[in-house]
């Protein structure tokens, strides 16, 4: 005969005389009656202690316990040491359970007779309306083999719907008294680990919300109480006691436990999550699948590029940064992985500290949780030059100064800047990866072009001494420090670099859209590196645009002049007669206001009076010849133009370019970008004079009458191109052949031409030619052969005629080869038609423009460019920067520039389809030489580095005037 009852319920109550007689109710009304109720008055003020004691008077199996207060977990504890049932079960005071509750358990218990632990689904009963609602769980119902997993990403378990065997609970330990508000979850953690959970699909609890309850009057500290229990259990137990019940030597149940990890590791919302980022988790996996215990190789790829993926996120936040330094250490040949315990206190710090910078909603919850249940009594306020720019510290490893850097990253970090140190050497037997409290390490093989750029933007990289491989770190600012300094100097010299001088000086570039081709890319990488100590960049547009930009800098404005300049730009309506082409500017094109300013009666006489003086034969017209390309030099008489359509175009950026330079003082510098912009910063001087550089990147005589196909309007283009050019500060050009196309056919002055080559951000190219891409992999799959790709608009000057002959021409000698296009636009079609027409549907592909199209480069063995004229070919350099051979046509101006005649790429002659075959030949045949162009290209793209480039725009800017010269007249 039985002397104990079946089940034990644990009441524990505090202050809730206003529920207690419903909970206690709902025990008597069960339809199974073998249990007892334990409550456990918890220091309670109200009239919980009568109404307990009458209860228990009243019934023999309700017995209390009075208490002082110990919070929930102490109260559990207290009821569970006095607990004679087989199976516990735990009613707060504010809940219920349905009649049929115990008789469900003990049905369930009878059908899985050696299980141990049970849960339900629960009914949410509104305490403001009375409302009932049937709920499912709070997270999902996991697959047997991952329920610890899954506890990370969500609590899944109502607290009040478990029925445990007293026996399996006494073995895994009671309630943690130090967690006020998880102390269930942590419990399930332990339980889970030991028992597997099994789910009752009934409705078994009514579960009370009420504005009384904890969960409810600090809700933030049940997460940040989760995310401590979730990081303390990582941190006791490796990766297989994650999945106890999985059977990783079978290699799909391996796979399918780490993909379960991943997704939980992956999920920035997951409970883990909720005192910040961290590694704990991905690092009992990086622990588990890089050691000898994983028998399973083929996982560790899985692994890698899961990490890869998450650190190509378009963000600059914690999350994605840590994903960034992890993609390092596992893109290591030989990664070695420990985990090091990571204490909940110094990631709550990191934390507050982050939400502390960014002056987030949440930072005085994690004070005040911090301060309550961890005793933290930190300062308040910032520390002064407080920052969360992330800092890259570059040491070899046999330094002997590496504690101070070590040390001092550890200070900075306290000030909540997010530092990284990277190791050069290898780790040995260190780790490859390794969590300090306020810093990670990494440990790696060599500082190169592999590892480097996987960190993307970083704020500031610091080094011992010159690094050439700086280049590969896509860094805004750098910081070379002497051997010998103590923490507090490099803490202090770090501080330095961040300090800002003021005023800084405003750089205004002018484009005619914030994104568009190989110019505003050029424009992009030289706002992300200028000086910010120096100079404040913005951008101004001239017209919307028409596709979404990549992300600025924060610091950078972005102000559009065309529509803010149609509101109030019109003739004033003065009623003259026009009788010549050039009156036309002066009366119905050109506001009053700015003919008062410019003065354009006079500006006119002068202007026909200056050219009239020019040499007749200067004025006639005369072929040009700029490598192979030949054009005229025509500068027309202004009497013999026709302005208006050109005037209407321009004025109204000029008119708005003109305000909006007015309210930045004397020292704004615009920097006009391409034609239309050096055209609207001249014209823009007549009513507030500033000094402009006028930044070209093509070949001009080339690019105007594409851009102007009417006969009129393109003389009047030029006329005003080469006035505005001629009137700048300085030009500036990419290519010795650009300078001298400017200076014979728009007869700019040599003195004002500087050549600056267009830069490549080598780190940021390298870094997302990394990024996996489905389509590029299937394209690599289905095409075991030679691959080539084209990367450029689809339109006449890219001559794709040609790349398509060459490549008929290719297939004819029988060579296997497959080509990607790269790109789109309006000559699409006619190349589709030529690709059937050369038969050449199973040889060339057209992927069409790609937000990232240098995976397709990387994949490549060889790129092809095959244009008309390039004024630089940065293409050739990016290829370069992938480790992709190029083969170019030599075409004006640019590609032989870039590659030296032929050192660093393969040139072949212009419009020639049987010598660009022939070079594709000799790279198939000749893997040597391409290993050399890879090298060698690989060297040659450094130079052009933005990093190396960003000094010759600074020096000029300096040289730059704040007040532009008086305008003759």
């Amino acid at each position: 005969m039985r002397t104990t009852p079946f089940a034990t319920i644990v009441i524990p109550t505090f202050n809730q005389d206003s529920y207690l007689r419903q909970a206690l109710d709902s025990l008597l009304a069960q339809t199974d009656s073998d249990w007892e109720a334990i409550i456990v008055n918890d220091g309670s003020t109200d009239n919980t202690r009568s109404i307990a004691d009458d209860y228990a008077a009243r019934d023999s199996r309700f017995r209390c316990i009075h208490k002082s207060n110990g919070g929930v977990a102490s109260a559990l504890n207290a009821g569970l040491e006095h607990a004679r049932g087989d199976w516990i079960h735990w009613l707060s005071s504010d809940d219920l359970f349905e009649p049929h509750k115990l008789a469900v358990n003990r049905q369930w218990i009878e059908q899985n007779p050696d299980s141990n632990f049970f849960f339900s689904y629960f009914t949410l009963l509104r305490e403001p309306t009375g409302e009932r609602e049937r709920r499912e769980l709070w997270g999902p119902l996991p697959a047997a083999e991952n329920q610890l997993l899954t506890l990370f990403y969500r609590n899944y378990i109502n607290g009040i719907s478990i029925c445990i065997r007293g026996a399996a609970w006494r073995e895994i330990g009671f309630f943690d008294e130090s967690l006020r508000y998880a102390q269930d979850y942590d419990l399930w953690l332990r339980l889970l680990q030991k028992h597997r959970g099994v789910f009752i699909p009934e409705w078994t609890v009514v579960s009370r919300n009420h504005i009384a309850q904890g969960s409810e009057t600090f809700p933030d500290a049940c997460y940040y109480d989760t995310a401590k229990a979730a990081l303390r259990f990582i941190n006791e137990h490796s990766f297989p006691e994650l999945v106890p019940f999985a059977d990783l030597r079978h290699q799909e149940t391996a796979k399918k436990a780490i993909v379960c990890a991943l997704d939980v590791a992956t999920d920035p919302s997951s409970f883990l999550y909720c005192l910040g980022p961290h590694t704990a988790l991905l690092s009992r996996i990086l622990e588990w699948v890089f050691s000898d215990a994983c028998i399973h190789p083929d996982l560790k790829a899985t692994v890698k590029n899961r990490i890869d993926a998450m650190s190509f996120a378009e963000s600059n936040d914690d999350w994605t940064w840590m994903w960034r330094q992890l993609a390092i250490a596992t893109n290591e040949e030989l990664p070695v992985f420990h985990h090091n315990p990571q204490p909940h206190l110094a990631l709550a710090m990191r934390e507050w500290r982050s939400k502390q910078i960014s002056d987030h909603a949440k930072q005085k919850t994690l004070r005040d949780y911090l301060s309550r249940f961890d005793g933290i009594e930190d300062e308040r306020f910032l520390p002064s030059s407080s920052s969360n720019s992330r800092i890259v510290f570059l040491v070899n490893v046999e330094t002997e100064d590496a504690a101070a850097w070590l040390d001092a990253a550890g200070r900075l970090g306290k000030r909540g800047f997010r530092p990284l140190v990277l190791f050069e050497s290898g780790a040995g037997d260190l780790p490859t990866f390794d969590t300090l409290d306020w810093f990670n390490i990494v440990r790696i093989a060599a500082f190169d072009s592999h590892s480097l750029p996987r960190l993307g933007d970083v704020e500031l990289l610091v080094t011992e001494r010159s690094a050439p491989e700086a280049v590969w770190v896509s860094t805004l600012s750098s910081l070379i420090l002497e051997a010998g300094l103590c923490a507090g100097d490099i803490e202090n010299r770090v501080l330095s670099a961040f300090e800002r001088r003021q005023p800084r000086r405003p750089i205004i570039f002018l484009e005619r859209v914030t994104w568009g081709g190989g110019a505003e890319r050029v424009v992009y990488d030289i706002i992300r590196h200028l000086n910010r100590k120096f100079y404040q960049p913005s951008v101004w547009t001239m017209f919307p645009d028409h596709t979404t930009p990549p992300a600025l800098p924060d610091d950078v404005e972005i102000l559009n002049l065309h529509e803010s300049a149609l509101r109030d730009w019109a003739p004033t309506g003065e009623t003259v007669t026009p009788p010549t082409r050039f009156h036309r500017i002066y009366h119905r094109v050109v506001p009053l206001r700015l003919r008062g300013k410019l003065q354009l009666g006079r500006v006119i006489t002068s202007l026909k009076q200056r050219l009239r003086g020019l040499a007749r034969a200067a004025l006639r017209p005369r072929l040009i010849s700029v490598g192979s390309l030949t054009t005229h030099n025509s500068m027309t008489s202004p009497a013999e133009l026709d302005f208006v359509a050109s005037m209407l175009h321009h004025n109204p950026s000029a008119a708005g370019l003109a305000r909006a330079v007015t309210g930045l003082g004397d020292g704004a510098l615009v920097v006009s970008v391409m034609e239309e912009a050096a055209v609207a910063a001249w014209l823009a001087q007549a009513e507030a004079p500033f000094p402009y550089i006028a930044s070209l990147h093509t070949v001009e005589s080339a690019c105007l009458p594409d851009n102007y196909p009417s006969p009129g309007r393109l003389k009047a283009e030029r006329w005003l191109f080469s006035a505005a050019c001629n009137r700048a500060t300085a030009v500036t050009m990419p290519t010795n052949g650009c300078m001298t196309d400017l200076a014979v056919n728009f007869l700019v002055s040599s003195s004002k031409i500087r050549k600056i080559p267009n830069p490549v951000d080598c780190s940021k190219v390298r870094w997302l030619s990394f990024q996996q891409d489905p389509a590029v992999q299937r394209w690599k799959a289905a095409s075991p052969v030679f691959r080539l790709v084209h990367v450029g608009r689809l339109d006449p000057q890219k001559n794709h005629n040609l790349l398509l002959f060459a490549c008929r021409e290719l297939k004819s000698r029988g060579r296997a080869f497959s080509l990607a296009i790269v790109g789109d636009g309006h000559a699409r079609r006619d190349i589709e038609n030529t690709v059937r027409e050369y038969k050449l549907e199973n040889e060339v592909i057209l992927v069409g423009e790609q937000k990232n199209p240098f995976p397709w480069i990387a994949a490549a063995d060889s790129l092809l460019l095959t244009s008309r004229f390039e004024a630089f070919a940065l293409v050739l350099l990016e290829a370069m920067v992938c480790e992709t051979p190029v083969i170019s046509v030599d075409c004006p101006v640019g590609p032989a520039e870039v590659l030296n005649n032929g050192e660093f790429g393969l040139l072949v002659s212009p419009n020639d389809p049987v010598a660009m075959a022939d070079a594709v030949e000799r790279l198939i045949q000749d893997p040597q030489l391409a290993l050399r162009l890879k090298k060698a290209g690989h060297e040659r793209a450094k130079l052009f580095d933005v990093k190396s480039i960003l000094p010759l725009w600074e020096a000029l800017i300096d040289e730059t005037p704040a007040i532009p010269e008086a305008i003759d007249s």
